[in-house]
């Protein structure tokens, strides 16, 4: 196929979350996780025809839209799901919102992994519980292909966390934004049986699993194991891998008749369990006939991903970058910098124009230090958003601080 994801689309002034919002003129915004990448062709195709049936009425998901999910979940992740166990929803977060309300009643507590995606902490609090943080430990990476460092699970702590008597839920990111992890099997087995043993359901969104890059592999949580299947509920979309978001379109996977029931009714209630008929077109088509697409993606990313890498190590090499398995979200440790990371990003955004999302609102204070760079554009674009942070940086380096990989930090 030879996509060409070096091509330049211009997304300033089209009503882009991503482009519009930054404050200033000229602006590069690598925040917001979605992509500058025009969408599949096959996606494209299939949009365009239902335009040009210039009807646009109420409409029915097509059974064929949960047939499409079933096949691309077996094809791709080796998971058997029946039709009966998907529902719909406007969203991953939405569908969050619905299965926090089902399993917790305020006052109770959601176990996250720190840090972790930002609006975690929004769906919690807006349903009247409380995060309960579960930290994530940085370890040194290892292999010469990796990043700096990466992070693993604490189980002791998570043991200690759903052990608490108000812990009804744990809200798990499969794979990890922003550190960019993809959980293993044993990982995941080890943590579902610590929240099987303490009666604490587990909800895993999983909206960025086909992002892995090319030597990594998703692992479903509810595949694990027959017990996680029938304890725990899955959220998936096309969104973030086939650049759909603004389609909202999202599925809920759920083995549990009555659990589901509960999620079903909960959508319903507040209006988040229909979909608009672009939505499923296009998630139907990029599952059906755009896995080659996919797959060229990945290499694009990890080309990426590379570039960041070998740049910070000869440009600035004071900073530290994690191992990327999974998503399109690099995780950069600014500490030899010290900025906070608010004031960082704010000063990068005002004086270098380029836009990164801040680490603290992933979670103090693993976050407070860190800026997340969204990877998904073309190079070039990539390069002169380095660049840009290159050249604000080097005239503040009398100041900053060095830290060596034994983590001793030292003046420059």
């Amino acid at each position: 196929m030879q996509s060409d994801f070096d091509r330049v689309i211009l997304r300033r002034g089209t009503a882009s979350e991503k482009w519009d919002i930054p404050r200033g003129e000229g602006v590069l915004p690598l925040w917001v996780a979605d992509m500058d990448f025009r969408a599949a062709p096959a996606i494209v195709d299939a949009l365009r025809r239902r335009v040009e049936e210039g009807v646009f009425g109420y409409a029915l998901p097509p059974r064929t839209w949960h047939d499409s999910l079933r096949r691309w979940l077996h094809r791709r992740h080796v998971w058997k799901v029946e039709s009966n166990s998907i529902l719909d929803a406007t969203g991953v977060m939405p569908a969050i919102a619905a299965t926090i309300r089902a399993f917790c009643v305020p006052g109770d507590k959601v176990i996250v992994q720190t840090p972790v995606y930002n609006c975690f902490f929004k769906a919690i609090r807006n349903q009247g519980c409380e995060p309960l943080e579960n930290p994530l430990r940085r370890v040194v990476a290892k292999g010469a292909s990796t990043g700096d460092f990466t992070y693993e699970m604490d189980f002791d702590d998570l043991e200690s966390k759903a052990s608490d008597p108000r812990a009804r839920l744990f809200l798990l990111c499969n794979p990890q934004n922003p550190v960019g992890r993809a959980w293993t099997e044993y990982e995941l087995r080890t943590a579902g049986e610590i929240c099987l043993c303490h009666g604490v359901a587990v909800a895993s969104d999983e909206i960025h699993a086909d992002l892995q890059m090319p030597f990594s592999r998703h692992v479903p949580f509810s595949r694990v194991s027959k017990d996680f299947s029938e304890a725990s509920v899955t959220f998936w979309s096309a969104s973030k891998a086939f650049n759909l978001a603004g389609l909202q379109t999202a599925a809920v996977i759920c083995e549990h008749d009555a659990t589901r029931e509960r999620i079903r009714h909960l959508l319903n209630v507040h209006g988040t369990g229909e979909l608009n008929p672009f939505g499923f077109i296009a998630a139907s088509a990029a599952w059906d006939k755009s896995e080659e697409w996919l797959d060229e993606l990945r290499e694009y990313l990890l080309g990426n991903y590379r570039t960041l890498v070998d740049f910070i190590r000869l440009r600035l090499p004071m900073l530290r970058v994690a191992t990327l398995e999974a998503t399109y979200l690099a995780w950069v440790d600014m500490t030899a910098l010290g900025f906070d990371s608010a004031a960082l990003a704010a000063r990068l955004e005002r004086e270098a124009k380029v836009k990164f999302s801040q680490g603290a609102i992933y979670g103090e204070p693993q976050g407070s230090a860190f800026l997340r760079i969204n990877l998904a554009c073309p190079r070039n674009t990539l390069m002169d958003a380095l660049e840009r942070f290159a050249k604000w940086t080097e005239p503040h380096l009398g100041r900053c601080c060095f830290m060596g990989d034994n983590g001793a930090v030292r003046q420059v």
